[in-house]
């Protein structure tokens, strides 16, 4: 019984979340950028600067950072789309040449692969354009929104972090309160340290990413190097999405096998030294989950909110676990998603 309700309350906590993601996204993303920007605000505060002011200018510059990052991708990809024609004419020779090989060779015939969706539709005028257009502009203006949504909850919960804390405090009683403050504390500390360090790993692999695709004689190597450092902030699958849309350009852009092998030792090389090298140093044990549950938290996060969900799964899970090792109850969960136990932890447990 107790277990066929625990099955029904994830069912509907997680349907609770697909259906609250319009507010609970950018709420959630909120809290942990200003994790991320509190010691910004709390640095400048030790300076002198008023606490208005210092909340402010910590949020003034997140907005900076995200708007750069966007005009410096949107440069990139206006001139990625400047060369669209010639690259879809490439492409269409290179359909052309497969879909005559498939013909050549299997019982298939031209018909039957174009039944298939093969081929490369031409741009549309008129009508499609202005529709284009339109749906570019709303586009532009929801994420604008959300951005102005998201830079309003940094701003609010940096400005009243005190009031908030003091909240949670009042929630337990005065024998608890000084450990539930150590929560708070190492929950906050383990999502800022992890996007702070992780914002630093993606710096260094643009700069590894772009160092070896100009070598490698690859177009547009510094727009693909940016979008390959930011999927790394995927586990395990996000180097490999940026491998596959390298690989993908090169085709596209009649890169020739020099290119090709360039490329795959470029990234071979990053995902060593950001493996072995990068992430021990910056990152350390700043995020202590077990690995199974870091893919399991990233899985969640994207079938719950996408991209966001990405986004906010190790950090969210990480401050997750701090809780279970904390709380009594929850113990257990917090050695089953901690990395780092004890040998005693280990020998009083038997093994399968």
């Amino acid at each position: 019984m107790y277990s066929a309700l625990m099955i029904v309350a994830l069912y509907f906590l997680f349907a609770g979340l697909i259906k609250a993601k319009p507010f609970l996204a950018p709420l959630l993303l909120g809290i942990v950028l200003s994790f991320l920007m509190y010691p910004v605000s709390r640095k400048l505060e030790m300076w002198g600067v008023h606490k208005v002011m210092a909340t402010f200018l910590s949020t003034l510059l997140l907005l900076l950072v995200a708007v750069g990052f966007a005009f410096i991708v949107f440069t990139q990809v206006k001139s990625f789309t400047a060369d669209w024609e010639e690259i879809q004419d490439r492409l269409t020779i290179q359909v052309e040449e497969m879909t005559d090989y498939l013909v050549e060779r299997t019982p298939l015939t031209h018909d039957q692969i174009a039944g298939y969706g093969f081929g490369i539709g031409r741009r549309q005028s008129g009508e499609s354009d202005s529709a284009r257009g339109i749906y570019m502009i709303r586009s532009a203006f929801g994420y604008l929104t959300q951005l102005l949504i998201i830079l309003v909850y940094v701003f609010l919960f940096i400005h009243f972090r005190g009031r908030f804390r003091r909240f949670i405090l009042r929630l337990v009683p005065g024998d608890r309160q000084e450990q539930v403050s150590e929560i708070i504390t190492k929950a906050s500390a383990v999502s800022r340290r992890y996007l702070a360090g992780k914002l630093l790993l993606m710096v260094f692999l643009a700069i590894l990413y772009y160092i070896g695709l100009l070598i490698s004689g690859l177009e547009n190597a510094f727009l693909i190097s940016l979008l390959s450092a930011a999927l790394s902030i995927i586990p395990v699958i996000g180097n490999l999405f940026g491998f596959f849309i390298a690989i993908a350009v090169s085709l596209l852009t009649d890169g020739g096998t020099g290119t090709l092998i360039g490329i795959a030792i470029t990234f071979a090389m990053a995902q060593f030294i950001d493996t072995y090298i990068l992430q021990p140093i910056v990152l350390g044990d700043k995020v202590d989950v077990h690995p199974v549950f870091i893919i399991i938290s990233v899985v969640l996060g994207y079938l719950v909110w996408g991209l966001i969900g990405l986004v906010l799964a190790i950090p969210v899970f990480g401050m997750i676990a701090v809780i279970c090792r904390y709380v009594p109850a929850l113990k257990p969960f917090g050695y089953l998603f901690s990395m780092n136990h004890t040998a005693a932890e280990d020998n009083n447990t038997s093994e399968f």
